[in-house]
């Protein structure tokens, strides 16, 4: 196991490499819905060592965010983007900014709110203030309370032991 400065160097860097991607990738994005036509935006030689996969990751969870918001939803579009960013934070836990953050579960609350942001962002092309605003809006926060409900039910379901036939 790396040694406690070289993992927060590296949460540094990984918070720091998000953040540049949230802002350097909005523009080109904005109207994309296919994360394939954005080959070559992030060039995989700049990014840190495994953090290549991040903005892909980030791309499709969008473009599936978009599908699922046109189709059934903003209910739907933020369970898709929960189990999605569930998944990536999996693979990636530095991204979550645990130093500005009472436990795990509100680091991860800020990384949604952000990734929000970001979405909104890339799907509307609007700029972070009219984005924020828009997370602000009580029927966005209700629909999210409602996401995150069903989400958590869903894991229960999951996590609960299989009942034994008698």
């Amino acid at each position: 196991m790396a040694s406690l400065n070289k993992q927060q160097k590296r949460a540094k860097r990984a918070k720091a490499k998000a953040k540049q991607i949230r802002i350097s990738g909005r523009p080109p994005l904005a109207g994309i819905n296919d994360p394939t036509e954005v080959d070559g935006l992030f060039d995989a030689d700049e990014l840190p060592e495994g953090e290549d996969g991040i903005a892909e990751n980030i791309l499709t969870m969008f473009s599936n965010m978009q599908e699922e918001e046109a189709e059934r939803g903003r209910v739907n579009m933020l369970v898709s983007m929960l189990v999605s960013l569930s998944t990536i934070i999996s693979d990636e836990p530095d991204l979550l900014d645990l130093e500005n953050a009472e436990d795990e579960s509100m680091a991860a609350t800020h990384l949604a709110a952000d990734m929000l942001i970001d979405y909104r962002m890339w799907a509307d092309g609007i700029d972070r203030e009219t984005a924020q605003r828009w997370l602000e809006d009580p029927e966005v926060i209700k629909d999210f309370g409602t996401a995150l409900d069903s989400y958590r039910q869903a894991i229960e379901i999951m996590l609960e032991p299989p009942k034994s036939a008698e």
